[in-house]
């Protein structure tokens, strides 16, 4: 016992002694790294759409274990590159999608320009082939399959070419498969193209609710410049959001358009010759704007969906940026809620299909998928070959 000091006195002592032993035995990197975790349940209750709802689903204490969790394993790392990942295996107590952080590259200093630029080939000139680009494959007299794995944005103008390419082959084969296992979502507008061959007149949709906080505001203020760098249309198609959140009290709710908490659109210019009968095989690999468009070509009486169900991560959505207090990592969070929910939940159980296939193991499984979709269309059973 130190010298003249009560127990109580000393074993205070003690275990300050004891915490800053411990901070000195963490490295800067581990200490940035739990001061971010410490940042992130205050900021999401706060900003982002589902952090409230969640909280009453799961309840303080399932989040309190994640945290010290999350903590605990950051503690542990020695580098920077270590923590993004135990943020987001802390950010997935709270929601499994449109959720995310990633780590903010250092800029290098730009190479000096060559006296006189390369030249270039007629090959490198041209644009890269497009990644996941859509495909159509003809199955048999009556059946086509469509692939769609990807709806990002610059997927919506390969599709608009690809449907007026082989505009006759849609014509002639009433029975289409439309395949989008493993699509992770991206622009509704990549879809949009397709709709006139699916649907009969109108698709029936929820609305979208933006929670205005100071914190969204400059997250849709910044969102151009880090997603979109040099697209002058994309401060523009935000600027009428930006202004309904800026107007309202903050911590509440305002309409993204003003189309109501239900919207009913109109399909423009329908297609005069659509397929009569629509397979849409899915999987857990199909999210965000996969399963919106899920939610709106399932409305035509000429589409089945097929397989197993979808991701489930759809009801909070619009990211927005937020750089974390270390500046080493940047917060990709929720912004909007769909005016579905609670009625109407799609991130509880995903897109739930109209026929269920289990999944099977194997190498040729998801080929044997599409051979048994194509068989039941062309008037044959979905029954596996082993039970026929």
């Amino acid at each position: 016992m130190l010298l003249g000091m009560p127990r109580q006195t000393v074993a205070t002592i003690l275990l300050v002694f004891c915490v800053c032993l411990s901070c000195l035995a963490q490295g800067p990197s581990a200490i940035a790294c739990t001061a971010d975790l410490e940042f992130l349940p205050g900021f999401l209750l706060e900003n982002d759409t589902g952090a409230r709802d969640h909280l009453a689903q799961f309840g303080q204490k399932h989040f309190d274990d994640a945290l010290a969790a999350a903590k605990s394993a950051a503690s542990q790392i020695r580098g920077n590159a270590s923590c993004a990942p135990v943020i987001q295996k802390y950010l997935r107590a709270w929601r499994r999608g449109h959720l995310g952080v990633e780590d903010i590259a250092e800029v290098a200093a730009p190479a000096p320009a060559p006296a006189v630029p390369p030249k270039r080939s007629a090959e490198k000139a041209e644009a890269p082939p497009l990644r996941n680009a859509p495909a159509i494959e003809i199955l048999s007299a009556k059946t086509l399959r469509l692939t769609l794995k990807s709806f990002a944005p610059d997927h919506r103008e390969a599709l608009i070419g690809l449907l007026k390419a082989h505009r006759k082959d849609l014509q002639e084969h009433p029975n289409w498969i439309i395949d989008v296992r493993g699509n992770g979502g991206g622009s509704d507008s990549s879809y949009a193209p397709l709709m006139p061959w699916l649907m009969a007149d109108e698709v029936a949709s929820a609305g979208t609710e933006i929670l205005a906080t100071p914190a969204n505001i400059e997250g849709w203020t910044r969102v151009c410049a880090l997603a979109a760098p040099g697209d002058a249309e994309c401060p523009k198609s935000l600027s009428d959001s930006i202004a309904r959140m800026s107007n309202a009290a903050p911590g509440t709710y305002v309409a993204m358009n003003d189309g109501g908490s239900m919207q009913y659109d109109r399909v423009g210019r329908l297609e005069p010759r659509r397929p009569s009968r629509v397979a849409i095989l899915i999987d857990g690999g199909c999210g965000s704007s996969c399963e919106q468009f899920l939610l709106g070509a399932r409305q035509s009486f000429h589409v089945k969906l097929i397989g197993q169900r979808t991701a489930g991560s759809l009801d909070y959505s619009n990211l927005r940026p937020r750089d974390f207090p270390s500046g080493r990592r940047r917060l990709w969070y929720a912004t909007t809620r769909s005016t579905r929910i609670p009625g109407l939940m799609v991130d509880v159980a995903g897109v739930q299909p109209d026929i269920y296939l289990p999944a099977v193991a194997g190498g040729d499984a998801k080929n044997e998928e599409v051979r048994r979709v194509q068989n039941w269309l062309d008037g044959g059973t979905l029954a596996p070959r082993t039970v026929q």
